[in-house]
């Protein structure tokens, strides 16, 4: 996939498997964004409270040990009511994604392709 022309925007990931969230942080990387990592919602939101510089869409898993990610995303609506919040899950029928159903919420869901991903995050951030 071409490299993107995203004036080096930056995602903040929050997955906490460590094989997803590289692979994921990897695709993003290649396609010319600045990636943050996070292992759950509670590590994600202090780098959004105090990130080394500024953080344009979080992409976050929904299922976490701490915090996750509705959880995480009710907290950042707080602090930073503009950052954009994209969910992955592979738990479609899980009461807690069905919840996120009732925000205007983006989701993937996991397994998903590169490219889908790479389509889902460059139209949220053209919309921002």
């Amino acid at each position: 996939m071409p490299v993107s022309e995203t004036g080096r925007q930056t995602i903040l990931v929050v997955e906490d498997s460590d094989a997803v969230r590289r692979m994921v942080c990897g695709v993003l990387s290649q396609c010319g964004y600045d990636v943050l990592e996070a292992p759950d919602g509670l590590a994600a939101l202090r780098l959004v409270e105090q990130p080394p510089g500024p953080v344009h869409l979080v992409l976050t898993d929904v299922m976490m040990p701490e915090m996750g990610g509705a959880e995480l995303a009710g907290r950042l609506a707080q602090i930073r009511p503009e950052l954009p919040v994209v969910f992955m899950t592979g738990y479609l029928d899980d009461p807690s994604f069905k919840a996120l159903h009732a925000q205007p919420a983006r989701v993937i869901s996991k397994p998903f392709t590169v490219g889908a991903l790479f389509n889902l995050v460059k139209t949220v951030l053209d919309a921002k």
